[in-house]
């Protein structure tokens, strides 16, 4: 079963007019894994998205679901989404509806599957107006899966939520993971991608700039996390160890490096003490503002080449 294709996309191209938003995009995504999509604002995630629901329609390049066109009717018979839509009917009650949602599908999933699972069954008579931000969330992902999906799309699945509540929810993907379903995960959560993705796509200005495992995309950077007890402020450290960015609170001094060993060398010659030293793998919040970073430089260098060659043509 982890060995089904359940989407193919290949040179998956869109615009908004003159303004292109996705730039050939080639992947491909196997059943039964968590696949998280990262990316700042305006990277061109909900646009993905939304194209691989069918609710907008390519400019270029194929994308396939589960073997059908999509947005053909065959695949949205597979595929469940939690959208951040505006609202659902005010007066419904939690039960009414799934029951509703529930009557669209040929086999859906039982109601009272779906409210164990997005642990709702104390609130099934409440009215959708008096649910609180979380349980919305809750009604949400129970929507989301009431039609026994193959594949899921989840957007920030666990905003609004309270820690017991997202814990919740982090092991319920997991359940549907285990029963063979294919997640799809976009949250501005890097704890939450972390922690559920089995691979990572990292986005920026409609390109995928990396794709891995958060640790083979952490290692790919090769960044390791610095940190040591100092009673000195930024200013102080970055005039002492200048090659590094450093940020200092509470009394601990920390900054990304490739070498260690270098600043620690630098750092024991200029006399700090270093105490109470960590090194470690950077955080994925980290890797991800590097691997963007580098793609913006390479944006940039990229552009400046191309302008300096057109100069260079003209000038001929």
């Amino acid at each position: 079963m982890t060995n089904l294709t359940v989407v193919s996309v290949k040179n998956l191209q869109h615009s908004y007019g003159e303004k292109s938003v996705l730039k050939g995009l080639d992947f491909s995504l196997q059943a039964g894994r968590v696949y998280g999509f990262l990316g700042a604002n305006g990277a061109g995630k909900t646009t993905l998205i939304n194209l691989l629901l069918g609710r907008l329609k390519a400019s270029q390049g194929s994308i396939e679901v589960l073997g059908n066109k999509a947005g053909s009717a065959a695949a949205k018979a597979k595929v469940g989404a939690m959208l951040q839509i505006g609202s659902l009917p005010a007066n419904l009650t939690v039960i009414e509806q799934l029951n509703l949602f529930a009557s669209y599908y040929k086999s859906p999933m039982s109601v009272s599957k779906a409210l164990r699972l997005s642990d709702l069954n104390a609130h099934e008579n409440t009215q959708f107006s008096k649910l609180s931000g979380g349980l919305k969330q809750r009604l949400l992902f129970a929507i989301a899966i009431i039609g026994d999906p193959q594949l899921v799309f989840l957007d920030e699945p666990s905003l609004a939520m309270d820690v017991n509540a997202r814990q919740q929810m982090w092991q319920t993907i997991r359940q549907l993971k285990a029963q063979g379903k294919t997640v799809v995960l976009t949250t501005h959560y890097m704890e939450e991608a972390e922690a559920l993705s089995d691979e990572l796509f990292i986005l920026n200005k409609g390109k995928i700039v990396a794709q891995g495992s958060p640790s083979e995309l952490s290692h790919s950077m090769q960044l390791s996390e610095v940190s040591f007890a100092s009673d000195l402020s930024e200013e102080a450290i970055t005039a002492l160890l200048p090659d590094w960015q450093w940020q200092v609170v509470a009394g601990k001094a920390t900054t990304q490096c490739k070498a260690p060993s270098l600043l620690l060398k630098q750092a024991f010659a200029q006399g700090l003490s270093c105490d109470l030293l960590s090194v470690k793998p950077s955080s994925l919040e980290q890797t991800f503002i590097s691997l963007t970073e580098t793609a913006e430089l390479k944006d940039t260098a990229s552009a400046n080449s191309a302008s300096d060659k057109s100069a260079k043509e003209q000038a001929a």
